[in-house]
């Protein structure tokens, strides 16, 4: 297992930059905020994806969504609103294999977010 921990995060606009996704957006990780314990706690989460193209990677990209008040969303995928999606970004590139199964492993430690990835 690869652990990134020599990484920086980064706020983005996805849409203004020049980018090939190499899987299909998914869902990393739900917290419930009003859980105080899970928030201030240490959480892991695992997704298998499967890279649809052999290139490196440079950064996992990744937004957040809200669930206000019912079935108010706020996202930061939306233009309209002043947040940005976030890059998790890698100072040395690796490759992914096309055709090949990766774990994805979303951690969060005490409001801080870093990924591990794995080959199946």
């Amino acid at each position: 297992m690869f652990y990134f921990q020599t990484t920086c995060h980064v706020d983005i606009e996805l849409s203004t930059l020049d980018y090939t996704p190499l899987c299909d957006p998914l869902r990393l990780m739900t917290l419930d905020l009003d859980d105080v314990i899970g928030v201030r706690g240490h959480r892991t989460n695992a997704v298998c994806v499967t890279a649809s193209q052999s290139l490196p990677v440079t950064a996992i990209v990744y937004w957040f969504e809200i669930l206000l008040a019912g079935s108010m969303v706020v996202s930061t995928v939306d233009k309209r609103t002043h947040w940005k999606q976030a890059a998790f970004m890698f100072y040395d590139e690796w490759k992914l294999a096309a055709g090949v199964e990766y774990q994805l492993n979303t951690i969060y430690s005490d409001s801080c977010i870093s990924f591990g990835v794995e080959m199946r």
